[in-house]
């Protein structure tokens, strides 16, 4: 998500944020990790997550397995620093900030990597905003985007609409989804690589 200024018209769209993780680590391995990191915190060690924890699409498995980029490796600091802002975020020592003005919040009750449950309460609690929208996917898996592709069709439009509804567009325009992922090329987005029509997305 891009930080909200102050004095802007913040929009934010999350989708299955690290507030809390879906399976809670050992206490004694956070605390030797925390102890370890005061000493060595640019140390690295790898906590890869497997891919058929992510998502439920074979091909999609098969990407994240053969990404170099996916291996899991961070520092210990790193870590320690990730579970401690999922905790000021439930407890409320980190807050959103005053620009942002409308939440658009997706999580699937089947994530095996993030919390569905932290992640509800967090939004619960944003009792300051008044257009918020949390969205629930029964059963699907951390990366809403690259599920199964029936599923990701879904989130496609949903996300679409969003968007839209905040531009003063009536609806979005959804293409045939295949197993390939494609993406329109006459809709670019910035920041974006956007694959040529009828190629394979990279997700």
């Amino acid at each position: 998500c891009q930080r909200a200024r102050d004095q802007g018209d913040g929009r934010w769209l999350v989708e299955s944020p690290l507030i809390g993780l879906a399976k809670k680590p050992n206490s004694v391995t956070v605390f030797m990790g925390r102890i370890a990191g005061k000493v060595m915190p640019h140390h690295q060690i790898k906590q890869a997550v497997p891919p058929v924890e992510l998502s439920r699409d074979p091909l999609v498995q098969q990407s994240l397995a053969g990404d170099a980029m996916c291996d899991g490796t961070g520092t210990l600091e790193m870590f320690a620093n990730m579970l401690d802002r999922g905790g000021s975020l439930v407890d409320g020592r980190t807050r959103l900030d005053k620009g942002v003005r409308a939440l658009w919040h997706a999580h699937g009750t089947g994530d095996k990597v993030t919390s569905y449950q932290a992640s509800k309460l967090w939004f619960e609690q944003q009792t300051q905003l008044e257009d918020k929208t949390f969205k629930t996917y029964e059963g699907e898996y951390h990366q809403l985007h690259a599920d199964l592709p029936e599923t990701r069709a879904v989130f496609y439009k949903d996300v679409g609409d969003w968007i839209l509804s905040k531009t003063g567009e009536k609806e979005s325009v959804t293409d045939p989804v295949t197993k390939t992922a494609e993406i329109p090329t006459e809709v670019p987005v910035e920041g974006v690589d956007v694959a040529p029509a009828g190629e394979q997305a990279k997700l």
